[in-house]
């Protein structure tokens, strides 16, 4: 076997959103699933989100002697990680479908949580190793 078999053959995975509570699919006004596109945990794109999540960290930390963070700016830091690791999607929100953003996702996201755990799941679960 050659390792270079097992290098990841995409970065990104498109999650299509499902309803909370009954797992159905769900859809825009024009018919197209709801989809959020999001690069995973080896990709650049993701990279460089945590590598400025780090780096905020660490002038914090040498700013006051020490490493003192609240739940609540982990939970922010968490929150922008996942909306600079967006790519793109195909929604629809307040009636309209939204440009993306990484702002508008951070909104989204803090908005509608369960989305968060739908795409955690997908990034945790998909085989990197085939090829789209």
């Amino acid at each position: 076997m050659d390792l270079n078999t097992l290098t990841p053959q995409k970065d990104t995975v498109e999650v299509v959103l499902t309803h909370p509570s009954t797992g159905d699919t769900l859809f825009n006004d024009d018919k197209t699933e709801m989809t959020i596109t999001v690069a995973l945990p080896h990709s650049e794109v993701y990279k460089k989100a945590l590598r400025e999540q780090q780096e905020k960290r660490f002038k914090k930390a040498s700013k006051k002697g020490k490493q003192d963070f609240s739940v609540e700016e982990i939970e922010e830091s968490t929150l922008e990680l996942l909306a600079k690791s967006t790519v793109d999607w195909d929604i629809t929100f307040n009636g309209e479908k939204p440009k993306f953003s990484a702002s508008k996702a951070k909104e989204l996201y803090k908005e509608l949580f369960w989305i968060r755990q739908q795409i955690d799941e997908e990034v945790n679960t998909t085989d990197v190793f085939t090829k789209n």
